[in-house]
């Protein structure tokens, strides 16, 4: 049983890495997609908010990983 957990501790952490390593990639996507013209401002500020969600999503997946990893999933 302790070794579950740790490999689901493991697994949220290259989760979360692998997250961040992505999001520069998100970050200057967004950027330059924000600076394209013909866009009104509502627009751009949706685009703008792609980095937070995404950011809220992967910190929340590895979060979820965690969690389950720690509580267990119920089984013994």
């Amino acid at each position: 049983m302790g070794i579950n957990r740790v490999q689901g501790i493991i697994m949220a952490v290259v989760v979360l890495v692998a997250f961040l390593a992505v999001l520069p990639t998100i970050i200057s996507s967004t950027v330059s997609a924000s600076t394209t013209t013909g866009i009104d401002d509502a627009t751009k500020s949706i685009i703008q908010l792609i980095p937070l969600v995404g950011s809220v999503g992967g910190i929340g997946v590895a979060g979820l990983i965690a969690f389950q990893a720690i509580r267990g999933s119920g089984k013994n």
